[in-house]
């Protein structure tokens, strides 16, 4: 009989030098270093394993050996232990509720490349406009919220239980309800005739799609300062309305449907001060015409 001692891996129990794949932790290899902590935090020990010789009618007999399992911490990076808000949208709902409830605000990504847009809105415009702007709502609207008995709540129930009560809330928490839609009201190769439905619809309520047109350039031009122009669903007709600042046709009693962005950072880097240009590009070749049909049948369900 012969005595050997081997170093080994605690995880898989091989004795060889070096440990292999066996390992289920797949670290074994570079950093399992002998008698030792190994690179990535797990614990290498030394097996004394008894050869026992062995006779054609006896079974082999197996000594044990005094291993302690050694309990390790989980091997995670600090990004790997934090949800982005499209991983968290995508997990079981009882591992999203803390982290909603945290959160009430989450900034979403672009449904297109930054770059999707243009020439009509540039890549520059989207950055500053979504990763900054929008950003700052949705940061400076989660620290509102923090203590009061609207965290958790949706979007559009702050919008609406803050406004004329809790100024501050109210300026961020509706652009951010602006913000959510504004970016799924433009697509690449946008603008043209609405579908058929929401057609006819413009037509009744609104002189036609000509007029239409018209009518929702002129309400952002006439816009003073910043603000927005929408169209919206009042009591089951389309109507073009304007408001300031953060301001949407939620608070009014009316449903919007399409809006666009008259603030000065949503177009100045591609059109300087001409707002009627980038109102018209906006129109003519960005809107997504089948989330606005989306929403007008929701508006009227």
């Amino acid at each position: 009989m012969q005595n050997r001692i081997a170093t080994g891996c605690v995880e898989s129990g091989r004795s060889l030098l070096p440990c292999t794949a066996e390992c289920p932790r797949g670290v074994c290899g570079p950093g399992h270093e002998r008698n030792g902590a190994g690179a990535n935090g797990l614990k290498i020990v030394d097996l004394a394993i008894r050869r026992v010789a062995m006779r054609a009618d006896t079974a082999p007999v197996a000594l044990p050996s005094p291993v302690h399992r050694l309990t390790y911490p989980p091997v995670t990076s600090p990004a790997a232990r934090v949800k982005s808000p499209a991983r968290l949208a995508h997990a079981p709902r009882e591992t999203r509720t803390t982290q909603e409830t945290r959160m009430t605000f989450t900034l979403p990504e672009l449904p297109y490349a930054y770059d999707a847009l243009g020439p009509y809105m540039s890549k520059e415009t989207l950055e500053f406009h979504h990763d900054k702007h929008h950003k700052a709502y949705v940061d400076t609207g989660n620290k509102l919220l923090e203590g009061t008995d609207l965290a958790g709540k949706s979007v559009e129930e702050i919008v609406k239980a803050s406004y004329n009560t809790n100024q501050a809330l109210f300026n961020n928490a509706g652009q951010h309800y602006n913000h959510l839609h504004f970016w799924n009201w433009m697509k690449p190769n946008g603008g043209g005739q609405p579908p058929a439905a929401l057609a006819q619809k413009i037509d009744e309520d609104l002189g036609g799609y000509e007029k239409f047109k018209a009518d929702f350039i002129q309400a952002g031009i006439g816009q003073f300062g910043s603000g927005w122009a929408w169209l919206a669903v009042k009591d089951g007709k389309l109507a073009i309305l304007k408001t300031p600042n953060g301001e949407n046709p939620l608070v009014h009693g009316t449903t919007p449907i399409l809006g666009v962005d008259v603030w000065e950072h949503s177009y100045y880097i591609d059109y300087r001060n001409r707002r009627p240009d980038y109102l018209k590009a906006f129109i003519e070749n960005l809107v997504n015409w089948e989330y606005v049909e989306k929403l007008y049948g929701e508006a009227k369900a």
